[in-house]
């Protein structure tokens, strides 16, 4: 049969059966989007689902004020809004609310020697320790075991173990005084005096008897009287002063102001000299100088050099 005859008897059927397929397709499509809109009205009308009371669902943190109080963003001078908090890391003190000078005394030790300086790097402490061993430190430092938070002209105030305690220039510590025995007085026997300059001397006599000037630029001193100066520095700390003396950056010596009739003019330094050197270690920085102290107590001999009225002059201290 022709194909074409089959079309054009059957054309009303086929016809039929598109429009047919094509309307259920649509009806369908429709109901499924009608279906879909009418699930989405129901689940937005349904109450809001209740937060649990540990806090929000989301990841992110609750809100807080804290970043604010943390920092004034209108007030760059003021700081935090926050007050500090007072409490101090577990096992130790706030000491920055504590007034230094109300700090319990030191149990051990005794400050010998203070040499204070307006620059700080320049201040050192002399700190008698066990067995009298003597060492020489500044502020950060350690001493024995214990931090040298900072020095005074009277005083030291070491740390350790977030507690604070006090050392007053020449005063032993409360152990070191229970230790101590009384000593009967024996009463030295008459020495004889040498001749004074014109002046009067802040030299104690037994230590002026045992200064001599053997040339211009040398001088002997007897041990025991050398000792005795260490033991109290303030036979040339109350007479004298030593000052850095700077060049740009650079720390040319110390400059000395001593008084007349001092045991430091007896040993024959002057008032205004620039010391350089001792014993060749050169006194420009402040490492160099506890180097040079620390020597000076049991070396034989001490050779000075000292910038004196323009030109560098060469003192010699024997110590027998």
């Amino acid at each position: 049969m022709n194909p074409d005859a089959l079309v054009k008897r059957g054309f009303a059927y086929i016809l039929g059966g598109m429009v047919a397929a094509s309307a259920y397709f649509q009806a369908s499509g429709i109901s499924y989007l009608i279906a879909h809109q009418i699930a989405r009205d129901s689940v937005s009308a349904a109450p809001p689902a209740t937060a649990p009371a540990g806090g929000p669902l989301s990841g992110d943190p609750p809100p807080s004020a804290a970043p604010i109080l943390e920092r004034n963003p209108f007030d760059s001078i003021t700081g935090p809004l926050k007050p500090p908090s007072s409490e101090a890391p577990a096992g130790q003190a706030d000491l920055s609310q504590l007034d230094p000078y109300h700090a319990p005394p030191c149990d051990k030790g005794r400050v010998v020697l203070i040499a204070l300086s307006d620059d700080p790097e320049w201040s050192f402490a002399a700190i008698e320790g066990e067995g009298g061993r003597t060492a020489l430190g500044r502020r950060g430092g350690e001493i024995g075991g214990r931090k040298v938070e900072e020095i005074a002209w009277d005083r030291v105030w070491l740390t350790s173990g977030g507690a604070r305690c006090q050392m007053e220039l020449g005063k032993k510590g409360s152990e070191d005084k229970a230790k101590e025995k009384p000593q009967p007085e024996v009463a030295e026997p008459p020495r004889a005096t040498p001749p004074r300059r014109s002046g009067r001397s802040s030299v104690p006599p037994e230590i002026a008897a045992s200064i001599k000037r053997v040339g211009e630029l040398e001088i002997d001193i007897d041990r025991t009287a050398a000792a005795k100066i260490f033991e109290h520095p303030e036979i040339v700390t109350q007479t004298s002063a030593a000052i850095p003396e700077m060049r740009g950056d650079q720390v040319l010596g110390l400059k000395m102001t001593i008084k007349p009739g001092s045991v430091l003019e007896s040993l024959g330094l002057q008032s205004g000299d620039l010391v350089k050197s001792v014993n060749s270690i050169d006194l420009t920085d402040p490492q160099k100088a506890m180097m040079a102290y620390t020597r000076m107590q049991s070396d034989k001999s001490l050779s000075v050099v000292v910038e004196r009225d323009g030109r560098p002059v060469r003192l010699r201290i024997n110590v027998r």
